[in-house]
């Protein structure tokens, strides 16, 4: 459940200027495969604000999972993590992102696209769609921190 008492439904994606051709193409074999990640909000301009609109979708219940492609991770993950029941994690490979969901169930994957191949878009994507809850222990004390359910 998310922080308005609905269920998330499915997976998304957003990404910062043009999407590079490793993206492109392994967006593509995820629609072939059958999957539909919704694509949430577009940068039209600065990056703190796009990514509190991303942040915004998975809070609001919009999708349950998200993956944002962008120019700087820290950055978009500290705004990110401002909001009610996101857990973004700055990941830079497939193993911290795999790590990222397992232990501690983020919610929102943040990547810098700068030199990224087919193979790693591929498995973020295949990665965020499948998902993660967030442990017991790392909910309890998410919620003693800031007063708000991060389950």
């Amino acid at each position: 459940m998310n922080g308005n008492g609905q269920t998330a439904r499915g997976w998304g994606y957003a990404v910062e200027g043009r999407p590079s051709l490793m993206l492109q193409v392994a967006l593509r074999a995820v629609h072939r495969n059958g999957h539909s990640p919704q694509t949430l909000s577009e940068c039209e301009g600065e990056a703190c604000g796009w990514a509190r609109q991303v942040a915004e979708c998975l809070r609001s219940g919009r999708c349950r999972t998200a993956v944002l492609f962008c120019g700087d991770a820290c950055l978009a993950c500290c705004i990110a993590n401002k909001v009610p029941g996101v857990r973004a994690a700055a990941v830079w490979t497939v193993s911290q992102a795999a790590r990222a969901l397992e232990e501690f169930g983020a919610n929102l994957l943040v990547v810098e696209m700068a030199d990224r191949t087919y193979f790693e878009c591929k498995e973020l994507l295949r990665l965020c769609r499948a998902g993660a809850d967030c442990p017991p222990g790392v909910a309890c004390v998410l919620e003693e921190l800031d007063g708000h359910a991060h389950r």
